[in-house]
C-alpha cells in the first residue's frame, strides 16, 4: 500500500485502531500513525508511547528533523504536551501536501486540512521514500545551515556515495555548511535523504543536524 492508497483506505474506514496484534485505541491519533507504519512500510506494531513521546522514540527507518525543515509528503509531525490534554498530537503530510490525522481535524475520526496545526515540535521523515509511491524532494531558494555531528562527512557531486568528491571534499565534526533543501538519493544504512548545498553539491544526512 502506498501513501495515496493508505489515505483512501483510512478515509473509507472513518476511524482506525492500532494494527494487529494490539487492535486498541480506535479513533486516537497515534493509532492512525501506527497503521501508517504497518500498511505503508510493513512495520509490525511496536508501542512508542503517547503522541508527544514519538519525538524521543523515533520509529526505525525514520529520521528526526527539526520543526523548521521544509515539509515533504509522508512526513510525520509530532506535537508536544500543549496538545491533546497533555498527551500531544501526531499526524502526517498526505500525497496532496495536506495535513492528515485522526482525532484532530475531526473528533475520534480521520480527516484532513490544508495546513498542519501550528506548534509541532519535530518532523519524522521516512528514509525509504520509494514506499510512498510518489516523487518527493524539497528545495527552496532560501538557504539554511547544517552542522556535522559525526567524525566526518564526504561532499559529493551527486547524491550517492560512488560519485566524485566535490567542493570542500570532507567536512569534519562541528563544521557547518549552507544547504538549499533535501533530495532523495542513495539509500545508506536505511536513509536515502541527502542535503543539497547552495553550491550544488550533496552530503548524506546521516549524522547531520539542521540548525
Amino acid at each position: 500500500m502506498n501513501l495515496k492508497e493508505f489515505e483512501n483506505w483510512g478515509l473509507a474506514q472513518g476511524s482506525v485502531a492500532n494494527p494487529a496484534p494490539n487492535y486498541k485505541y480506535k479513533g486516537q491519533c497515534v493509532s492512525l500513525i501506527q497503521q501508517y507504519l504497518y500498511q505503508v512500510f510493513g512495520m509490525p506494531f511496536k508501542a512508542h508511547g503517547n503522541a508527544k513521546d514519538w519525538a524521543n522514540n523515533v520509529p526505525d527507518g525514520f529520521t528526526k528533523l527539526s520543526a523548521g525543515v521544509s515539509l515533504q509528503k509522508g512526513d510525520i509531525l509530532v506535537y508536544g504536551a500543549n496538545y491533546g490534554g497533555g498527551y500531544g498530537h501526531i499526524g502526517l503530510i498526505d500525497s496532496n501536501g495536506k495535513f492528515y490525522d485522526q482525532n484532530g481535524v475531526k473528533s475520534l475520526a480521520i480527516g484532513y486540512r490544508d495546513n498542519p496545526f501550528s506548534g509541532y515540535i519535530c518532523v519524522l521523515r521516512p528514509n525509504n521514500q520509494s514506499r510512498l509511491g510518489i516523487e518527493n524532494s524539497s528545495s527552496t531558494s532560501e538557504s539554511f545551515t547544517v552542522r556535522v555531528d559525526k567524525k566526518e562527512a564526504a561532499v559529493r557531486s551527486e547524491a550517492n556515495s560512488k560519485s566524485a568528491q566535490a567542493g570542500s571534499m570532507i567536512l569534519y565534526r562541528g563544521d557547518t555548511f549552507k544547504a538549499i533543501g533535501t533530495v532523495v538519493g542513495e539509500n545508506v544504512s536505511g536513509n536515502n535523504i541527502w542535503y543539497k548545498s547552495w553550491k550544488g553539491n550533496y552530503v548524506w544526512s546521516g549524522g547531520l543536524t539542521r540548525i
